[in-house]
């Protein structure tokens, strides 16, 4: 009897730290991801802005991105899927740039907390890995 106690114990035990570990990972805000004056991985003296601005179309579309150019080192990047929108600002120059959050619809994106859902953070993080790696031109 005594052993039947202590087995459903450890069941009870083992039951509570699952739930804990599926709340944990079920934890989908974060803060909002932004890129601030990030170099690109390999500068070049003799680049154009020009140049920069179509590889940076090319880095964004081929992640799915719709690209907007709205001035010269500002593009608006647009993305959707399913349910979900989300609107950034990439601004740069030919050496650095920036992405912000500019709007979302689906993400819970929270003002005040400055937090919204993980899945942005994710886009944010490829859209710079790939813009960060255009050059060489």
């Amino acid at each position: 009897m005594f052993q039947q106690m202590i087995r459903k114990q450890r069941y009870v035990l083992f039951a509570l730290m699952f739930v804990l570990v599926a709340i944990g990972g079920c934890r989908s805000s974060a803060p909002v991801a932004e890129v601030k004056d990030e170099p690109f991985f390999v500068a070049s003296k003799n680049a154009d802005l020009n140049r920069v601005t179509q590889k940076i179309l090319e880095a964004g579309r081929k992640r799915k991105f719709e690209m907007k150019v709205i001035a010269p080192g500002h593009i608006e990047a647009f993305y959707a899927k399913r349910d979900v929108k989300a609107v950034m600002d990439v601004k740069y120059t030919t050496e650095r740039f920036s992405i912000t959050y500019k709007d979302s619809s689906g993400l819970k994106y929270d003002p005040a907390a400055h937090t919204i859902n993980s899945h942005y953070n994710t886009w944010v993080k490829n859209l710079k890995a790939d813009i960060s790696n255009i050059y060489p031109l």
